[in-house]
């Protein structure tokens, strides 16, 4: 009586031999089914290391991500103005003009028409950015000039970080509520967090100034994560079909269909659009579905595949130990003494084939008239005969 578990791969247990693929594809499928937990290791030290670039950045600018003017303060100067004017130039001669300063250039479009620009900077003097303007594009009459205190930029920016912890924090509680298991459900939230801090990491590397539509592209990044991540856990857990390697590549065909789609649209909106709004937010979600690639299909794929492994062990240990309390004891023998029965007597016949055979010990026959000591061959005994014959004989002689 045997018992087999019937969740995951062989593979998995380490009973099969891998199987082997002659393409490349093939290659990388082989690579990703059975190095799984060494792939693991990528995405820890990718999190890592993004931590540590998150927390230098901190250290040394005194800011977790590069703040533009609406979420520091600072100054907002429009300017309708219909003549030829380059954007990049502008903004290349405020920065040298104001080196301390943060300032962005970007055009005021209608029906595919540029009507104007806005200069936003932070930590300049209104009336001297509004000089530097006019002496590089010319005099312009008609302009609007907003300043926006760093304490009203400073609680703004703490309320949008407390909009991204709660809607963090509630997506989290749904999640567990969802699996109400801890470990696919925190595999589903590193997953979120890994994306919004690797994000983070590459905006700190690249200086990209983050405004309001920033911190609204991080909120979608935290739903777009969450998505993929359900799915490849609600087909690992709660679908019977396949192994586990099976039920992954399952998931992963929709999610990355789901995926790629997202990036596709997410790049000709970069192509196209004219706004700078729309280009900050698309610009952070291309980089989160980047790296929500490798989260989700790496890094929580591989905690559930460990997951799986180590429950399937566990429900086949549980049911052995069941088997054995609850089969009678004179119908059944518990599952393996049979295998150590054969085995035993299987030695037994070989020793008894090796051992010579014992020679059979049968007392001598002794007759009646010999006793057992004088038992001699038939010529001996002959010869004894005709030497007492011959004594008798003469002794005879000598008494006559």
């Amino acid at each position: 009586m045997t018992v087999t578990e019937t969740n995951g791969s062989a593979a998995e247990k380490g009973t099969a031999k891998p199987k082997k693929r002659s393409n490349l594809t093939g290659k990388i499928l082989d690579f990703y089914e059975y190095n799984y937990r060494k792939s693991l290791w990528f995405t820890i030290i990718l999190l890592v290391i993004s931590l540590i670039i998150i927390g230098v950045y901190t250290a040394t600018t005194g800011e977790l991500i590069p703040r533009g003017v609406s979420l520091k303060g600072g100054v907002t100067l429009t300017v309708p103005y219909e003549g030829q004017l380059n954007i990049e130039d502008l903004q290349t001669y405020l920065r040298g003009e104001f080196p301390k300063a943060s300032i962005s250039v970007r055009a005021m479009s209608s029906a595919g028409e540029r009507i104007g620009f806005i200069v936003d900077a932070s930590d300049a003097d209104p009336e001297e950015l509004l000089k530097a303007a006019q002496a590089r594009v010319g005099d312009f009459d008609k302009f609007s000039l907003e300043t926006m205190g760093s304490a009203l930029g400073q609680a703004f920016f703490k309320q949008t970080l407390l909009a991204i912890l709660v809607a963090f924090a509630l997506m989290s509680v749904v999640v567990f509520f969802s699996f109400k298991t801890f470990v696919p459900s925190f595999a589903v939230i590193l997953s979120a967090f890994s994306d919004i801090v690797m994000t983070i990491a590459v905006i700190d590397i690249f200086r990209i100034r983050i405004e309001t539509a920033g911190i609204a592209a991080l909120l979608m990044l935290i739903g777009y994560s969450v998505d993929t991540d359900v799915l490849l856990t609600t087909r690992v857990l709660k679908r019977e079909e396949g192994t586990v390697f099976d039920r992954v590549m399952g998931a992963m065909k929709t999610g990355l269909t789901m995926t790629f789609t997202s990036i596709a649209a997410v790049i000709v909106s970069l192509i196209f659009t004219q706004s700078e709004t729309l280009k900050q937010i698309m610009i952070i979600l291309l980089i989160g579905l980047i790296f929500d690639l490798f989260n989700t299909w790496i890094q929580n794929a591989g905690i559930l595949r460990i997951y799986m492994e180590k429950v399937s062990k566990t429900k086949a240990a549980q049911t052995l130990a069941d088997f054995s309390k609850d089969a009678p004891e004179d119908e059944y023998e518990h599952v393996g003494e049979e295998d150590n029965k054969e085995e035993e007597e299987r030695k037994a016949e070989e020793e008894k084939k090796e051992e010579p055979p014992r020679p059979i010990h049968t007392p001598p026959h002794h007759p009646a008239h010999h006793p057992p000591h004088h038992e001699a061959p038939k010529e001996a005994h002959h010869e004894h005969h005709k030497e007492e014959r011959k004594k008798e004989h003469n002794d005879h002689q000598t008494a006559k």
